[in-house]
């Protein structure tokens, strides 16, 4: 296998016309792109299937799953001797390889086309990345505000303005590092809290994450004040990162300063990167990346440029100080972006508005789309999504019935409108459903994990270890295992039954991703059967890996004031409260309260 461009430049270019003397920015390709939530979606075909893609900026080789592989009829390949393929955390594997006989991308078709498999690739709607093999020969801008990424040539251009759009706008240009002989990123710099950090501009990364050693440089620790937790992040490979918020002074890159902001922090271990800037920063950004000029452009759209999973009423508004506006234009530049004419276009720019957490623009442009397509299914399942996370969920479940009246084999549909169902407490309606969309896609893997997570969040235990038992039996290798176990052990632990088993899953979960998240299982766990002290061992881990995990704290409360420790008991409870209100009603539900407030219930509310 040779890490080329599988003439993909060669084919795409032929499709530009003949060079002339004076700048010529040629639009080579244009390519709809449809952000679910915060991941760049492009459609292709593999072997005659249609698939769906995530774009991925951030990783240097197209890469598929191997349910993928394996579902597409595709010959397994030879990757170079001693190529790995490494992840945020450090952890690295063995490269292998598989080729898809036909590949149609971006209104081309190829033959014989390369792709590396395996890890964490795509989500549950895309089967593996585009990454910087395809991305990386062009000059590519990224408008994902507006559904697009468009491929140029630059000819005769020298160093002129290539952000044809930029007219009248502070516009930053930076330069951007050389790509390698085979790893190609887009890798700048930039400052936090005035320290120079490197930043790699990645679409595969939904927000964007600075490493704790270039946090540290800035002057913020795991421990510096206004710190608070934000879960677990993962790689392609390997194990869980622990991920923080913290506040800084100041991130400034190009012409832009964002002041007063909170970035996401976890220990990155990637070479020659401090920073991973995400969808969430290409989303507030028009940007161009020129590899003929080593140049990064880029214009500010909008909105936060950090987003942190809040309403933007929550999040700081500081706007980006101006930027350098560069006034000349390349010479037959495009047009600059119409406004939405067509119904596909209106969904785009939807899904856009609700991956920025724009709910009312996004349910406007999802009416506008289906008042111009009034029985395409995708409208209305885009709608509901984003009366969903607008919550309206009366009229999302219209427009879910809607969706399937029109697209009954819409899978994604089916499993939103049954974890709907939930919710209105109606499991019979649910399990039609939930039984419906893994009929329709057995090769589906992580269907059947989702739809026992759904099930135990619902606090319906028998259904969901049935769900995850199944899941288990049928990947014992997965890399998802540890995460699935994690699941299952909490769920044993929620309903207060099979301990020795729920022990024996956060056990094995934990030695292969020991995180936050598996040690405060296993203190529940340890808390249900009455190893007070071993508990409070396993809640105190969590809670120094995690200083703000409410959840830990208030299982390490309980251990607490069971042995008589009531001071440090309060305290513990105290502090899970004031970072999480609701969260000692939740668990009252299932039996976790201090004694006198205990719910008798240990099993569903």
């Amino acid at each position: 296998m040779k890490l080329r461009s599988f003439a993909f430049a060669a084919a795409l270019t032929l499709l530009a016309s003949a060079a002339r003397a004076e700048c010529k920015l040629q639009k080579i390709v244009e390519m709809p792109v449809t952000m679910d939530g915060l991941r760049p979606h492009v459609a292709a075909k593999i072997n005659g299937h249609d698939v769906t893609l995530l774009v991925d900026s951030g990783f240097f080789f197209s890469d598929l799953s191997d349910e993928a592989v394996a579902r597409f009829g595709m010959k397994r390949s030879t990757a170079p001797y001693g190529l790995e393929i490494g992840g945020v955390g450090g952890h690295s594997r063995d490269a292998r390889a598989a080729v898809a006989q036909d590949f149609s991308f971006a209104g081309a078709q190829f033959h014989n086309i390369e792709f590396l498999v395996g890890g964490r690739v795509g989500d549950a709607v895309a089967v593996g990345v585009v990454g910087e093999n395809i991305l990386g020969p062009f000059d590519v801008e990224y408008d994902l505000g507006n559904g697009m990424i468009r491929f140029f040539k630059a000819q005769g251009c020298g160093d002129a303005n290539l952000a044809y759009w930029s007219a009248g706008m502070s516009l930053s240009r930076i330069p951007i590092d050389a790509p390698g002989k085979y790893i190609q990123q887009i890798t700048a710099k930039a400052q936090v809290n005035g320290h120079t950090i490197r930043v790699t501009l990645d679409t595969g990364d939904p927000l964007s994450v600075l490493s704790l050693n270039a946090a540290a440089r800035a002057g913020v620790q795991v421990s510096t004040a206004g710190v608070t937790s934000a879960g677990v992040s993962y790689g392609i490979y390997g194990k869980g990162q622990e991920a923080f918020l913290a506040p800084f002074a100041s991130f400034k890159i190009g012409g832009e300063e964002i002041k007063n902001t909170r970035l996401r922090m976890a220990d990155l271990a990637l070479p020659d990167t401090d920073m991973l800037l995400g969808v969430d920063f290409f989303l507030s950004h028009r940007i161009l990346v020129s590899n003929t000029q080593k140049k990064l452009y880029f214009t500010y759209s909008g909105g936060p440029v950090f987003r942190l999973d809040q309403a933007r009423s929550q999040q700081a508004q500081a706007a980006p100080t101006p930027g350098v506006a560069i006034p000349t234009a390349a010479a037959g530049a495009p047009a600059e972006t119409a406004a939405p004419k067509t119904a596909a276009e209106f969904q785009r720019r939807g899904q856009a508005y609700a991956a920025r957490r724009e709910f009312p623009a996004a349910i406007a442009d999802f009416s506008k789309a289906i008042e111009l397509e009034p029985n395409e299914a995708a409208h209305y399942h885009a709608r509901a999504l984003a009366r969903l996370a607008a919550r309206q969920p009366v009229l999302a479940m219209a427009d879910l019935d809607q969706a399937l009246k029109f697209n009954p084999g819409d899978v994604q549909a089916l499993m939103a409108r049954g974890q709907l169902y939930l919710g209105t407490k109606d499991p019979a309606r649910a399990k039609a459903d939930f039984e419906a969309a893994m009929k329709l896609s057995p090769d589906n893997a992580g269907l059947q994990a989702q739809v026992g997570l759904a099930y135990a969040s619902a606090g319906l235990f028998d259904p969901a270890l049935l769900a995850l038992d199944g899941w288990v039996a049928a990947h014992p290798r997965d890399g998802s295992l540890p995460q699935v176990l994690n699941a299952r052990c909490w769920t044993r632990a929620m309903a207060n039954r099979e301990l020795d088993k729920a022990l024996a899953d956060c056990d094995t979960a934990m030695r292969g991703d020991k995180v936050s998240t598996v040690m405060q299982n296993r203190g529940l766990v340890l808390l249900r059967m009455g190893r007070l002290d071993e508990a409070i061992a396993q809640y105190t881990a969590a809670i120094r890996a995690q200083p703000r995990a409410a959840q830990a704290l208030y299982g390490r409360g309980l251990a607490e004031l069971k042995k008589g420790a009531k001071a440090q008991g309060e305290a513990d409870i105290a502090a899970a409260g004031a970072i999480a209100p609701g969260l000692q009603a939740e668990y009252k539900r299932f039996g976790l309260a201090p004694e006198g407030e205990t719910a008798a219930s240990t099993g569903a509310p």
